[in-house]
């Protein structure tokens, strides 16, 4: 649905794009704090607030210039006025006679969900945010499966849609974490002195902030268990009996028909299930490269404005080429000079270990050699399966798998050529899947045929994707 369709009224925005929709903000968040303080906001209270406010701000003395009004038909700076354009817009609901006889100002719905949005946004730091998206949707799988669960009983209201909105956060705060890299990139290449970009590395806040929250997401290890946990519960959500009744719930409270709820339900699910499977990883690498950029800008940078724009290894490398082609007297001349006019200073500092006090071993004198222990077959077996696990690859079984159960959705048979295949990556995956075809704990059958399907990146056999 439009947003317009829903709220019905063309000038609910009006006060924000009028002259003084600066007043106009201040003046209904004072007036939505106002109501959390009084259990009925009488229209002569708020009057009351919008006239102090106008004083301690300045504003008031417009309010008995006539001439000036009349001129400017958008400066409403009396309390009344704006009351009055405030119900217009649809900010206040009509007039209500409240129990003493006088009327009483009743702030819209919409209008404080509205605001309370434009109020968070400049309040956002950015700080523990996309942890903390993650952290929701675990919680909120991890209750989904617990015995005698509340949610188990609207699943579609209280599993999947909550899902949805915290992975969209999730993606925004994903594409926050990329603009910041390029903000950072932009303001590196302003400084000229090495005083001014020290001072940026040192004392800038955004910067230790977005690094502190990527590398928390990025190295803590509770992140990619848990992400794997909603993988994993994810998947039997969306083939389990589950499925079903979030489709007839989602008909009955969208009143939808059953197909297209069926629809929206796996759209859902897919959407859920490519974005933790494929985009996330993605996007964690593309920060990564982007912030391997930043760091080799800044070091860059750092050397021009050392050698004040002198690229000194390349000014080296031409004396030496010039010195190379000199006779040998010359080339003494040239050496002689050059050592003349170069000053060798050897300086050295005292750190901090010079002062520290050293510590006795706590088991100095004892017995602390390495005690050697025979291993098992079945311990080493362990160890080497653990080695394997921790280590990382992008085309694993389990990513293979998530890659074509997204793929595959509520069908049990896929073919490539009906596929349109536009990433490299895509490519890379369906080939893993070749060679996995025969592997036990691979959950689908691969039949290739002697067909060959051409892409704009490579040409690859066309293959038979089948659930075991």
């Amino acid at each position: 649905m439009n947003f317009f369709d829903y709220i019905k009224n063309e000038s609910f925005f009006k006060p924000l794009t009028l002259k003084y929709h600066r007043i106009y903000y201040d003046c209904i968040q004072i007036l939505i704090e106002k109501t959390k303080e009084l259990p009925v906001l009488y229209e002569s209270d708020a009057k009351d607030c919008i006239t102090v406010y106008l004083k301690n701000t300045g504003y008031a003395s417009l309010q008995s210039n006539r001439e000036f009004v009349a001129e400017d038909t958008d400066a409403w700076l009396q309390a009344p006025e704006i009351l009055f354009l405030f119900r217009e817009c649809g900010w206040l609901l009509p007039r209500e006679i409240g129990r003493n006889g006088e009327y009483v100002v009743n702030i819209a719905t919409d209008c404080r969900r509205f605001m309370d949005f434009l109020r968070g946004m400049p309040e956002k730091n950015g700080e523990g945010v996309m942890s903390n998206h993650i952290f929701a949707m675990y919680d909120i799988m991890k209750s989904a499966f617990d015995e005698d669960s509340a949610r188990r009983e609207r699943p579609y209201t209280n599993i999947l849609e909550p899902l949805v909105r915290v992975e969209t956060e999730l993606k925004n705060e994903l594409a926050d974490l990329k603009d910041s890299i390029s903000s950072i990139m932009k303001a590196v290449i302003v400084f000229q002195d090495i005083n001014s970009f020290g001072q940026f590395i040192m004392r800038d806040e955004m910067l230790e902030q977005f690094f502190s929250e990527y590398f928390f997401v990025k190295n803590n290890g509770l992140i990619p268990t848990q992400l794997s946990y909603i993988k994993g519960k994810l998947r039997i959500l969306r083939q389990g009996d589950m499925h079903e009744k979030m489709i007839l719930e989602c008909a009955e409270k969208l009143q939808l028909s059953y197909e297209d709820a069926q629809e929206r339900v796996e759209r859902y699910f897919a959407e859920l299930q490519y974005f933790l499977s494929v985009e996330y990883e993605s996007n964690m690498e593309l920060i990564d490269s982007r912030i391997n950029n930043y760091y080799n800008l800044a070091n860059t940078r750092i050397i021009l404005m050392a050698s004040n724009g002198v690229r000194l290894e390349a000014a080296i490398n031409d004396f030496l080429n010039r010195v190379a082609k000199m006779p040998e007297e010359k080339q003494e001349i040239a050496m002689r000079r050059v050592a003349d006019c170069t000053r060798v200073i050897n300086q050295k500092y005292i750190g901090y270990k010079s002062f520290e006090k050293k510590k006795r071993v706590k088991n100095e004198g004892e017995n602390i050699g390495l005690v050697s222990k025979v291993l098992s077959e079945e311990e080493k077996q362990a160890q080497t399966e653990n080695l394997f696990k921790s280590a990382p690859n992008r085309y694993s079984v389990e990513r293979v798998s998530n890659f074509l159960d997204v793929q595959l959705g509520s069908r049990r048979k896929l073919s490539i050529k009906d596929k349109w295949i536009q990433e490299k990556e895509e490519i890379l995956m369906y080939a893993a899947a070749m060679i996995y075809a025969k592997n036990e704990e691979f959950p689908y059958e691969i039949q290739l045929s002697d067909d060959m399907v051409k892409t704009e990146l490579a040409d690859i056999s066309n293959m038979t994707v089948t659930r075991k």
